[in-house]
């Protein structure tokens, strides 16, 4: 239990999870590991950006967490803010990343947007905290790669937004079962797809939005507008990750296990995706 809350609560599975997600982002887009220094920042910062939220909420907004995490982040949030902080500085030390005006530009929104989320807080708009997590996911994911390797001009970015959509209908798929553990203390004018449709209905939705993401990828890879075999390895990691999201496995009363390991690990584990893909067609 306690290595399950190190690797949970302090944000380090999805802070690899969101490094995996661009590393494959390039490959997708056919620039092999040329993602990987970009991979490396955006993981930093993602787990950066999850621990400054968290302790935000935790000391001003306590009712928009879990009890049990509220602890944590109250005895390690300074020390885990600190570790984060000196893993992000190592990282832009030791990476080579463009720093152009766009790059700049892309990075200032999503720290705003992080930061509004946590402190005004913007998640508490109606109908506004799934497409929001969304959205910030698919650009730090996709966009903010692009613009920090300084390939921009070196890609069609229509191809880069059909990744950006397909990892966005992945995100908020795989985001609704957290609306569904988060019932008790999300308020209710936020108007979470939860909240509004019911816990079932929400999860066939979370099923319908992942399974979608997978018809994209296999679209993609069978037209040739990505790398075909890992449109095809992301096809396949969306298609199994169908039934975690459903009603049957993430019903409202699951351990928050299951939410920081098991749902946050999948977007570790699309690794695996690739090279088990690889080996069926050779």
């Amino acid at each position: 239990m306690r290595l399950i809350k190190i690797l949970g609560f302090s944000h380090i599975i999805i802070a690899l999870g969101a490094g995996v997600t661009v590393y494959l982002s390039g490959f997708a887009l056919g620039l092999e590991g040329a993602f990987f220094h970009a991979a490396l920042i955006v993981g930093a910062l993602t787990g950066l950006g999850y621990t400054s939220q968290r302790f935000i909420k935790t000391m001003f907004f306590p009712s928009s967490a879990p009890a049990e995490r509220n602890a944590y982040i109250k005895r390690y949030g300074i020390r885990l803010f600190i570790i984060w902080a000196a893993i992000v500085s190592a990282a832009f030390l030791f990476t080579d990343v463009t720093f152009s005006s766009s790059t700049l530009i892309v990075g200032i929104f999503l720290i705003t947007t992080g930061l509004m989320y946590a402190l005004v807080p913007v998640r508490e708009i109606p109908h506004l905290k799934l497409p929001l997590i969304s959205l910030v996911w698919a650009i730090a994911t996709v966009i903010l790669p692009v613009y920090l390797t300084g390939l921009e001009d070196d890609i069609d970015m229509y191809t880069v937004f059909a990744v950006v959509l397909a990892r966005g209908l992945f995100i908020a798929g795989l985001t609704i079962p957290f609306d569904v553990r988060d019932l008790d203390i999300d308020r209710l004018d936020m108007k979470t797809l939860p909240q509004t449709i019911g816990v079932a209905s929400s999860l066939y939705w979370a099923m319908i939005l992942v399974g979608s993401s997978a018809i994209l990828w296999f679209g993609l890879a069978a037209s040739h507008t990505i790398n075909g075999y890992v449109g095809i390895a992301l096809g396949i990691h969306a298609a199994v990750t169908i039934p975690f999201v459903s009603p049957h496995f993430a019903g409202i009363n699951r351990h928050e296990t299951y939410h920081t390991i098991v749902l946050d690990g999948i977007l570790v584990v699309q690794i695996f995706a690739l090279p088990i893909s690889a080996l069926c067609f050779i």
